[in-house]
């Protein structure tokens, strides 16, 4: 998406653009494709955008799609613990200030007010904080909040995860109420979404964009790059500039005097094909679990998606068996217990 949205701001700023993509498609891991398994289109993983991701809306009326994500209104995060069967709901209200938070239906069971000063932590965290640091990790909220938070959004442990970043996203979110924090979902998927309607604008005004096309090396003079090599051609840059939209594995490959991030942590998602319509504890458009090793489910149609983030130990494993033992852990909470496993498309 970063090379995608940055092809859109050039054409904005009157720019002559050629976009090249190492993939068959536009927008990385943003993507929805047929899967033949499933016979349905899914998406490459779930992406949860929120009232916050101001730069995703923006980008949207850019490329003339502003209506392609649908509000869930009230906005609302169904909860489930697979422990005991116990299920909350959280439900962001209007406001700059999150006073919902301190009413009891707003709160996650066995919390209290009191538990609400970790969040205040985080405000001050250092930089080196993490937010298992800030927080109470033997209270309810550990578990049934900052975990879960930390993983989705830093898709990382809340023992390794950044406090100050976690806060970040927090002050922008919940702390503002239904604006910052309501969710809004790809019906259609995310590439019918994100991806196809700037394709189109690209195309619309007189851009390019070539696919299939790795960038295997930099030719560099004066300190700019003078030629693009893509293996079985190369291509000058004149007086253009260049836009490197990549992993940070492959600045590295190409640019090897650049300092960037060496750990990663996967995600792996799950897509199963019910025998009918997919229907959630609680009746909402997605869940977050607590307790196993599936964190959020979210349904489309007779397609049931799975996102297991921070999945170090999870993405070793064979598919079948991921998709296995997931199964084992959703079909009593979809009271299907002893269910076959449906068929099933996992993506790490």
């Amino acid at each position: 998406m970063a090379g995608l949205a940055a092809a859109v701001a050039g054409v904005r700023a009157g720019l002559g653009v050629a976009l090249h993509e190492a993939a068959g498609q536009a927008g990385g891991r943003c993507r929805s494709f047929h899967d033949g398994t499933l016979d349905r289109l899914i998406d490459n993983g779930n992406h949860l955008i929120v009232g916050a991701n101001q730069s995703v809306f923006e980008y949207l009326a850019d490329i003339g799609a502003p209506d392609a994500l649908s509000p869930l209104d009230p906005p609302r995060f169904d909860f489930l613990d697979a422990a005991n069967g116990e299920t909350w709901t959280l439900q962001p209200k209007d406001g700059f200030l999150p006073f919902w938070l301190l009413e009891k239906q707003g709160r996650v069971p066995g919390s209290g007010v009191g538990d609400l000063i970790d969040a205040g932590r985080l405000a001050f965290a250092g930089p080196d904080a993490t937010v298992a640091d800030c927080v109470d990790t033997d209270g309810p909220l550990f578990e049934r909040f900052w975990q879960p938070l930390a993983r989705a959004v830093l898709n990382t442990d809340a023992t390794e995860g950044s406090a100050r970043l976690l806060w970040r996203m927090f002050r922008k979110t919940f702390a503002k109420g239904a604006a910052g924090s309501r969710p809004y979902l790809a019906d259609k998927g995310l590439s019918a979404a994100l991806v196809d309607p700037a394709l189109a604008y690209l195309g619309g005004r007189g851009a390019t964009a070539i696919f299939n096309e790795r960038l295997r090396g930099l030719r560099i003079s004066d300190a700019r790059v003078t030629e693009l090599d893509f293996g079985d051609r190369t291509v000058g840059t004149g007086n253009a500039q260049v836009v490197l939209a990549l992993p940070p594995s492959e600045i590295a490959r190409l640019l090897p005097d650049v300092s960037v991030p060496e750990e990663t942590r996967p995600i792996v998602n799950l897509h199963y094909r019910l025998d009918g319509e997919a229907v959630l504890p609680g009746g909402g458009a997605f869940l977050g679990l607590v307790g196993t090793e599936a964190q959020w489910i979210f349904r489309r149609g007779d397609i049931l998606s799975v996102t297991i983030s921070a999945a170090i130990g999870m993405a070793a494993n064979p598919a079948d068996v991921v998709a296995e033992l997931i199964w084992r852990e959703l079909a009593p909470l979809l009271d299907r217990p002893g269910a076959p496993i449906p068929p099933c498309r996992v993506i790490k």
